[in-house]
């Protein structure tokens, strides 16, 4: 059976010892009829962890500073929509070169609006109706992805769609034109120019044989020269080491001609290294930002 016993008592508490069910002494406080005490409450900013510099502040001053902040807030949104507005007039006006000016200079203030990177996207693409700097297009269509709500992209792909979709066709349709006619113009280049390199490898090979013969020789009658007095070996170096010379340009020409030719078929093998190959690269990086500013614009 549970006791307790009384060990002091003041007018505003009672302490007690208390003997649980389990026969241990547990302490008992039992407070007196007290007041509740008002609790002064204070706005007291939230302080960064991170932020050394309001950490050090008073609450006064961290109020002082989460003001000017949201007045700069204020004013960059202020300067933001300013700009936008002119830039909307400008492509009212069809000059959207000008637009895209005053766009750079909000997208300084404020990257992160997402109708700001959709109005610029329109820019680039004269309203979806020119794609010709649809690369720089791709690039703001990642903001667009990134920043745009759904609703404004559901918007703007209803608009674009018939267009992005005609001009995806017309450039694969270029794409694979002109992939097959750079392939066929490589491989009627490569059947030379693999001809070309085994001749150069044939020349090289034997006026590099002919050196060796010579230069062996010189070695040979230089060894010697000396060994009769009538002067025959003496003669004989100096012939063929001159022949060893103009063997050694013969072979240092070879040697160029082979790298010529060796360096044709590997130039062969890339396409930047023609005109059309170039072309096939622009066209298809083209087909490639069409296809990312497609996929921008769908809502996921």
């Amino acid at each position: 059976m549970a006791e307790e016993r009384l060990i002091d008592e003041d007018k505003d508490k009672k302490y007690r010892i208390k003997i649980n069910a389990d026969g241990e002494e547990e302490l008992v406080i039992e407070g007196g009829e007290q007041q509740p005490e008002e609790e002064a409450v204070f706005d007291v900013p939230v302080v960064e962890e991170d932020n050394e510099e309001e950490a050090v502040m008073t609450p006064e001053q961290l109020a002082a500073k989460r003001e000017r902040e949201e007045q700069e807030r204020r004013e960059i949104e202020q300067k933001v929509g300013e700009l936008m507005k002119k830039a909307e007039s400008e492509c009212a006006l069809y000059r959207y070169a000008t637009a895209l000016e005053f766009l750079e200079q909000a997208e300084e203030l404020d990257g992160e609006n997402g109708d700001l990177h959709a109005l610029k996207l329109s820019a680039y693409t004269r309203n979806f109706t020119d794609y010709s700097q649809v690369v720089p297009a791709a690039a703001v269509a990642e903001c667009v992805d990134k920043y745009t709500s759904a609703e404004k992209k559901a918007e703007m792909l209803k608009l674009a769609e018939p267009s992005l979709e005609q001009n995806i066709a017309q450039l694969r349709a270029s794409v694979t034109d002109m992939k097959n006619r750079n392939d066929q113009a490589k491989a009627e280049r490569a059947v030379k120019f693999e001809k070309d390199r085994r001749t150069s490898v044939i020349a090289f090979v034997a006026v590099f044989a002919v050196f060796a013969c010579l230069a062996a020789l010189t070695g040979f009658f230089a060894s010697r020269m000396y060994s009769v007095s009538t002067g025959t070996f003496l003669i004989l170096t100096c012939v063929f080491g001159g022949l060893t010379l103009i063997a050694l340009i013969g072979l240092a020409v070879a040697a160029r001609y082979l790298n010529i030719m060796c360096r044709r078929v590997r130039l062969n093998k890339r396409n930047t290294s023609t005109q059309l190959g170039r072309d096939l690269l622009a066209e298809q990086e083209k087909l490639r930002a069409s296809l990312a500013v497609y996929a921008a614009l769908k809502v996921k």
